[in-house]
C-alpha cells in the first residue's frame, strides 16, 4: 500500500524562483510607499509635540510676566547661550529644562554648527547634559538686549534693545524654532529659506506653525 505522500503520481508543487521574486517586489513596492507615510506622521508627532514646548513656555513667560511688572526676562542676545530666560523659568515656573529642546532639534544640528548658513557657526541645539549646563536651548528668544549676527532679525540696530513684555500686541514673536535665513531646510522638514516654516510662540501664548514669508514679525509693522 502506498502512503499518502505517494497516493498522487503528481510531484507536489513547489514555489518557484520567480513566484518568490515577484513576491519580494510586492513588498519592496509596499515598503517603499509607506516609508513616506511613516516618515510625514512621525514629523508631524514631532511637530505637535514641539508645539506642547513652546505653549509650556508661553504659560510660564506669562506667569513671569506676572510676578515682574509685565516684563518678560531680557536675554542678552536671541542666540545661545539663554541663561537669563532658562533660569528665570526654571525652577520657578518650569519644573525642567525638557521643553527647551524640540524633538526635531537633531535634524538642524549640523547646520547651527556649520558656518555657511547666514551666520558663523559653533552653535549646538539638540539635548545633551552639556548642553543644558551651558544653557543652549533649541529655540530662537526675541527679548533681548542687543543683536546676534548668527541671527539676523528684520529689526534695524536703532530698534535694540528689543524689550517685550505682556502688554505687547499679539503679533509680536517672542520665541520660535531655530531657524538661519539661508539653511536649505527649516525645523520639521519644511523647505528652507524665508519660505520655510517653523512653530512660533505670541506674546500672548499662541503658538501657531507660520509658514509664509513675515519679514517684519517681531514689530507691529504687519
Amino acid at each position: 500500500m502506498l502512503d499518502g505522500s505517494q497516493q498522487s503520481g503528481r510531484p507536489r508543487s513547489a514555489v518557484t524562483i520567480v513566484e518568490l521574486l515577484v513576491c519580494i517586489a510586492v513588498v519592496a513596492g509596499l515598503g517603499a510607499m509607506l516609508v513616506p507615510v511613516l516618515t510625514s506622521t512621525r514629523e508631524e508627532a514631532r511637530r505637535t509635540m514641539c508645539v506642547s514646548n513652546l505653549r509650556q513656555i508661553g504659560i510660564a513667560l506669562l506667569m513671569y510676566a506676572d510676578a515682574n511688572d509685565s516684563f518678560f526676562p531680557l536675554e542678552d542676545q536671541c542666540g545661545n547661550p539663554q541663561r537669563r530666560l532658562v533660569e528665570g523659568l526654571v525652577p520657578s515656573y518650569l519644573d525642567t529644562m525638557d521643553v527647551f529642546y524640540c524633538p526635531s532639534a537633531a535634524d538642524m544640528e549640523a547646520y547651527a554648527q556649520s558656518n555657511a548658513y547666514g551666520g558663523p557657526g559653533g552653535d549646538s541645539v539638540i539635548d545633551t547634559p552639556e548642553n543644558r549646563q551651558r544653557r543652549y536651548i533649541t529655540y530662537r528668544y526675541f527679548s533681548v538686549e542687543r543683536r546676534d549676527t548668527r541671527m539676523p532679525l528684520p529689526l534695524t540696530l536703532s530698534e535694540y534693545p528689543h524689550i517685550l513684555d505682556s502688554t505687547c500686541p499679539s503679533s509680536r514673536w517672542i520665541m520660535s524654532d531655530w531657524v538661519r535665513p539661508d539653511v536649505p531646510e527649516f525645523p520639521h522638514r519644511q523647505k528652507g529659506g524665508w519660505g520655510g516654516g517653523r512653530n512660533v510662540l505670541f506674546v500672548d501664548g499662541s503658538v501657531r506653525f507660520v509658514t509664509h514669508r513675515t519679514p517684519q514679525a517681531f514689530t507691529d509693522r504687519q
